[in-house]
């Protein structure tokens, strides 16, 4: 018996040994892959194996390396005997099954093979297990953004020089590597986005039949050991056939139809890597448009979008006799926030649980996802989610600079109108004295700046009470009616998304001159002190307002209230109280706020047509 245990004891220590074994040669290989990966990708020769495709064999005077991976033992590799000829160096062609004439048999070089620029799809990029957001410390969150399709979108392609080449940002460099496809932003980017292991590969689908994307593609799919299937496509379709017919050639697949037995352009490369010092490899990260962008050069230091865009905003607004005459007004439906009932907005910056103004990214805002909605005459809704601070303002009139300006953004809701955005606009003209009930519940007194930049909002916030500019009226319960231009426009900040339909106020409204400075002041960067007490001294420009942009032949139109909407009549505003008069030597009458009696001595109440001259009180006698 106890030899029996002992036998077991020893299987089981072999299998252990065995399994690791195999373990770490698989993890030296795949090292060795990647590692070889990179030296072909810095070698001066790379570029001349991606434009010829046929075997090259340089020689130098410096030491030179092959590199090459072989496969994974399966049940049809060739016999031990055709292993020890290749170690022998006899395995220049071979007739195996699905390997072209001319090729090493199911040897993989781990060198990019081949490079071009392809689309890539998978449901695989919703998985945000495999593909977790990455929060940045600004509590930004970047997630890999694909279109309807599953299509990944390149989001660096705008600031590269690739847009003459290249229809659009969904395509990226793939270069090939064995049986891996490894792709990165730009031809010349190290950082790679993506890397596949492949596991099999599909059959191809030819040019046209497929509709998956807006082009006229050639696609194959392949899957990987995660069992994740990618969408590879190009749009030309010998290209794309090669890459497929040299993947299948890796597999020891054939494919008759695609990939015929004699075609001679589908092999595999054996490359001679020259290295002659050491690369020491550090990750940069890759730009993006519009990185820590401000107002100092009035947005022509911008880019993508803000430069190329045939329809950016602000723009300088004719006389409203010059714009096309409109009859359309949206509805404007907006709800009262209360600072104590918060919820998170779209971005999540309300996360504190209070309602704040914040200078965030050289602009005053506030954040909320309750302020209410725009519905326009077709159905869309619009809910207005922030409220941005310009000094000065954006737009002009006839040419006309106006001191400030109010933008409330609202983002679409309704199927069709989610990438698109309203922007309603109330320009303001400096005024001493004046009252807006609006900005005083923001507490101006208060704002923030750029060393403390956030402020707790105490007041309850309602929209429509921009228009209130007298203490004297009644509480706004809804939007009053007021003229203001239409125009097709964009975002006045970064990213400066087009697809936005501006409205803006027609007729500026007050602004008091404190109130004014105030919000000027809170952009300004105070001068600082170093360690040594030398004052150092800020250049920055407090002002927060984007440059006018061409009109570019867009049509302007102007609703006009006062033609197609009455303005609303209002009653006098009527104190709650009573009149009493004290009898004197002279009689006096005096008002008393409230119902109940002053309590003043000999005082009593009487009638306001008494306390007027307008009841049985006495008439004075005439000084006639």
């Amino acid at each position: 018996m106890k030899s029996i245990r002992g036998v077991i004891l020893l299987s089981i220590i072999q299998i252990l040994i065995l399994y690791n074994v195999q373990v770490e040669t698989t993890k030296a290989e795949r090292r060795q892959s990647v590692m070889e990966y990179m030296h072909s990708f810095f070698s001066e020769n790379n570029n001349k194996v991606k434009q010829n495709n046929y075997d090259r064999d340089e020689k130098s005077s410096s030491k030179s390396f092959r590199f090459k991976a072989k496969h994974k033992i399966r049940k049809d590799d060739p016999a031990p005997e055709a292993k020890a000829d290749e170690a022998a160096g006899n395995s220049t062609a071979t007739n195996a099954t699905g390997v072209n004439p001319g090729t090493v048999q199911r040897t993989m070089t781990p060198d990019p093979l081949m490079g071009e620029w392809f689309m890539i799809s998978s449901k695989a990029y919703k998985d945000q297990r495999k593909f977790p957001p990455i929060i940045l410390q600004d509590k930004k969150r970047i997630t890999i953004e694909t279109d309807m399709k599953d299509f990944r979108i390149n989001n660096v392609f705008k600031t590269t020089n690739n847009e003459a080449k290249l229809p659009s940002d969904k395509f990226f460099w793939f270069r090939l590597s064995g049986l891996n496809l490894y792709y990165s932003s730009t031809e010349t980017d190290i950082n790679i986005l993506g890397a596949i292991s492949i596991d099999s590969l599909s059959t191809i689908v030819s040019t046209g039949t497929d509709a998956s994307s807006e082009y006229i593609t050639t696609c194959f799919s392949v899957t990987d050991h995660a069992r994740d299937q990618w969408k590879i496509c190009g749009l030309d379709e010998k290209t794309v056939k090669k890459w497929y017919c040299q993947i299948k050639s890796f597999l020891n697949e054939e494919d008759l139809v695609m990939c015929p037995v004699k075609d001679p352009e589908t092999q595999i490369i054996e490359k001679v890597v020259n290295i002659t010092q050491p690369i020491i490899i550090i990750p940069i990260p890759t730009k993006h448009c519009n990185d820590k962008w401000h107002y100092q050069n009035d947005g022509d230091d911008w880019e993508c979008d803000c430069k190329e865009g045939s329809e950016q905003a602000p723009i300088d607004l004719p006389d409203t006799n010059q714009a096309i005459e409109s009859a359309v007004r949206p509805l404007f439906q907006y709800e009262t926030v209360d600072p104590s009932k918060i919820t998170n907005s779209i971005d999540g910056l309300l996360e504190s649980g209070k309602l704040q103004i914040q200078l965030k990214e050289n602009l005053l805002r506030i954040f909320h996802n309750k302020f209410g909605k725009i519905v326009t005459m077709d159905g869309a809704i619009y809910y207005a989610e922030e409220i941005v601070f310009h000094t000065p303002a954006e737009h002009t009139i006839q040419g006309k600079h106006y001191d400030f300006e109010i933008q409330v953004i609202h983002y679409g809701q309704t199927q069709g109108d989610i990438a698109k955005q309203i922007v309603l606009s109330f320009l303001f003209e400096k005024a001493p004295g004046k009252y807006n009930k609006f900005l005083e519940d923001l507490n101006f007194f208060d704002l923030p700046n750029p060393i403390s930049p956030v402020r707790d909002i105490e007041a309850k916030l309602f929209i429509p009470n921009i228009l209130k500019i007298s203490e004297d009226e009644y509480d706004v319960i809804s939007m009053e009616p007021f003229s203001f231009y239409t125009y097709q426009g964009s975002l006045t900040m970064p990213p400066c998304t087009e697809d936005t339909i501006m409205y803006v106020a027609s007729k500026p409204l007050p602004i008091g001159s404190s109130a004014l400075q105030l919000f000027q002041e809170a952009l300004r960067i105070p001068d600082m002190m170093d360690a040594k007490g030398n004052i150092i001294a800020s250049d920055w420009v407090p002002k927060s307002a984007r440059k006018i942009q061409p009109q570019n032949g867009r049509p302007v139109f102007h609703y006009d209230s006062d033609k197609y909407c009455p303005p609303t009549p209002r009653a006098t505003k009527v104190e709650a109280g009573h009149y009493e008069k004290i009898r004197k030597a002279v009689t006096n009458y005096f008002f008393v706020s409230g119902s109940e009696p002053s309590g003043v001595p000999n005082a009593y109440v009487v009638s306001e047509d008494e306390a007027k001259g307008r009841g049985y009180a006495p008439n004075p006698k005439s000084a006639n």
